[in-house]
């Protein structure tokens, strides 16, 4: 039988229809699988995203302290304390501050600074330097840190040591009186004074953190009491201050000139200090101790009665330290007598600066021998026989030369860049990757003075020769540049003479550079500042890092640098505004309506890595999220 023409024609018509709507279905995917850069934004209004990774904040910070004594201190955005295998408190080594400054001689610092942008809410500020609180936790407030740095006596008067979780002296060991929940004593001496600004410098000059406490300084500090008009004498022990988290009981023995190592191991022990930890950490409560207060000694004889505060002549005066006894730690005991440690290692270190005389701890392993340290007197002064103490000048001051390094900052990241501007390209933003690692060295008052940048290529994803390059916030008369390794080398490498800014060529071609991606390459470079420059001036690296494309230096290049960062004086300023970008300088730069930069800056990384002709999005899927949140949401999507 025939079939129906009007069949067949309603057959072909439903095939037909048919298979458009499988090639719009296919056509859709194949749509939704391909970036779009533009996203549904407006084609003649520029993203105002800025597409950074950085934050600035502003930091308020005041310790209390005599005037003159200026305090370098670092700020971390996550607790850079750690409890190691042996229970001890340690600093992390794996965690760089996110800040370094030092105050004024008032103990005030106050400036704008640049982090980065993922962190949470907890701020942590840590100092080395004796006689201030060492570690001091406080939050975020808005956009700001507010820290009014002081010593934590929270409580401290309202409990005593029958309060529950007070802890009671070792068996055996003699106290001067009670203490309360957190260890402070209640019978310290009611003058507190301000330890000089001189002698605190001294002591944080000489004991310096994760430092080697020179020879001269270690040494078995047993005092001996023999008044020159046999006068009898009172003893007295100063807080200072000091970096440990263990929370240590200090105390002393008493035992006779020419005594016998048995008889001092046996020389009755007493308690000055139950708790010995002056900042909170990682749980443990500070004891509430202030640096200057005091304790008046008794003379426990060698009977163990307590004969007052009235020492004889022909005693000597043993230290000890009872390892972060408080909190039922170890309880590892440390004497001045060298003989009675299990280690037979000397534990103290001892020196004095004009009449002030300086007792030291190291608690542990290390050798800075800054952990807790006390001042200790007698009266008569002359009662104290110590002629093997070195003296140390203090330091008043004054001397500080501005052009001498204080202290320095390291800074770490990676840029990458897109080379295609000003029309889109694929935003794989890997045509040039750059990794750096910088140090910038500071004076005393937060200037920078020079600066140590190394930079390593690690990949070359374009077919274009581009070159790398940075400005920094200064003249060129102002700086002085060596390029101190480099793994390739070209006229015009170095400080570029042309510009009135400074700017220094780093590469010329980076694919020629890598070889095609077979190998990276490294560039170190040093820029020395005549005039030292404000750090809120300077700013941070990578400064304003760029690529020059066809390894041009010349005038009317191609530059792309980062969103609203400023070209230099040779760029092509034509190109702005053109093809994808909607720049309108001065008011902006390098700015497009879609979702993605031409260049961007990753801090705080040592590895990116995208495929070739996919975008950033495809690659990393946090990304798109953090862009249309304007950065609010999934900081850290490169990670």
């Amino acid at each position: 039988m025939k079939s129906n023409p009007i069949y067949q024609l309603s057959e072909k018509l439903t095939y037909i229809l048919l298979s458009i709507m499988m090639v719009s279905a296919l056509a859709g995917c194949e749509h939704n699988n391909v970036y779009n850069p533009d996203n549904g934004k407006d084609e003649e209004k520029p993203n105002t995203f800025d597409f950074a990774t950085t934050s600035a904040i502003r930091l308020n910070v005041k310790y209390d302290v005599p005037k003159g004594y200026e305090i370098l201190f670092d700020v971390y955005l996550e607790n850079p304390f750690t409890t190691d295998a042996d229970g001890q408190i340690v600093k992390r080594t794996d965690l760089e501050p996110a800040i370094r400054r030092i105050t004024d001689g008032n103990g005030a610092y106050s400036g704008k600074e640049i982090i980065e942008a993922a962190h949470g809410n907890e701020v942590y500020i840590y100092t080395a330097y004796t006689g201030v609180p060492a570690l001091f936790k406080t939050s975020f407030n808005g956009d700001a840190i507010t820290a009014d740095i002081s010593w934590d006596t929270a409580n401290a008067a309202a409990e005593t040591r029958s309060a529950k979780g007070a802890k009671a002296a070792p068996a055996s060991y003699h106290t001067l009186g009670d203490w309360n929940a957190k260890g402070k004593p209640n019978y310290l001496e009611k003058e507190r004074i301000n330890i000089p600004a001189d002698v605190l410098k001294t002591i944080s000059n000489t004991l310096q953190e994760g430092g080697d406490c020179p020879e001269e300084f270690r040494q078995s500090v047993d005092f001996e009491l023999n008044d020159p008009q046999g006068r009898k004498a009172e003893v007295s022990v100063r807080m200072i201050g000091g970096t440990s988290g263990a929370a240590s009981m200090f105390g002393y023995y008493c035992y006779k000139i020419g005594a016998s190592q048995e008889e001092i191991a046996q020389a009755p022990k007493c308690i000055v200090f139950p708790n010995t930890l002056m900042s909170n950490y990682n749980g443990k409560k500070a004891s509430g101790l202030k640096s200057g207060e005091s304790v008046k000694l008794h003379y426990i004889n060698d009977k163990g009665e307590d004969e007052g505060t009235a020492f004889p002549n022909g005693i000597k005066i043993g230290w000890f330290l009872l390892n972060d006894k408080f909190y039922s730690g170890n309880g590892e005991a440390f004497y001045s007598t060298t003989a009675l440690n299990s280690d037979l290692r000397t534990h103290t270190a001892a020196f004095r600066i004009d009449d002030f005389i300086v007792l030291s701890f190291e608690d542990w392993t290390d050798q800075d021998y800054n952990d807790i340290q006390f001042n200790v007197w007698s009266n008569p002064i002359e009662a104290i026989i110590s002629p093997e103490i070195p003296d140390i000048n203090p330091d008043h001051g004054g001397s500080d030369d501005n052009g001498s390094v204080k202290y320095s900052k390291d800074y770490k990241g990676i840029v990458a860049f897109e080379d295609n501007w000003p029309a889109k390209g694929d935003y794989d933003l890997n045509d040039v990757i750059v990794k750096y690692s910088s140090r910038l060295n500071f004076n005393s008052k937060n200037e920078v003075l020079s600066t140590e940048d190394t930079y390593e290529l690690l990949w070359s994803g374009a077919s274009f020769k581009n070159g790398y390059a940075y400005q920094l916030n200064t003249e060129r008369a102002n700086v002085a540049t060596q390029v101190t390794e480099a793994a390739t080398t070209f006229t015009g490498q170095g400080l570029d003479a042309d510009l009135s800014q400074a700017t220094v060529n780093v590469l010329l071609s980076a694919i020629n550079v890598t070889d095609n991606n077979t190998r990276t390459g490294t560039y170190k470079i040093k820029n020395s500042f005549t005039t030292p420059v404000p750090h809120a001036t300077f700013g941070i690296p990578p400064y304003n890092p760029f690529i020059i494309t066809h390894d041009n230096l010349e005038e009317q290049r191609t530059e792309i640098h980062l969103v609203n960062y400023a070209p230099t004086e040779k760029a092509d300023k034509k190109r702005f505004h053109t093809g994808n970008d909607l720049s309108n300088p001065p008011g902006s730069y390098y700015v497009a309506n879609g979702n993605y930069p031409f260049a961007i800056h990753l801090i705080n990384v040592e590895s990116f890595k995208t495929p070739e002709n996919k975008a950033i999005d495809q690659s990393f899927p946090n990304f798109m999220n953090w862009v249309n949140s304007n950065g609010a949401d999934h900081k850290d999507w490169y990670k």
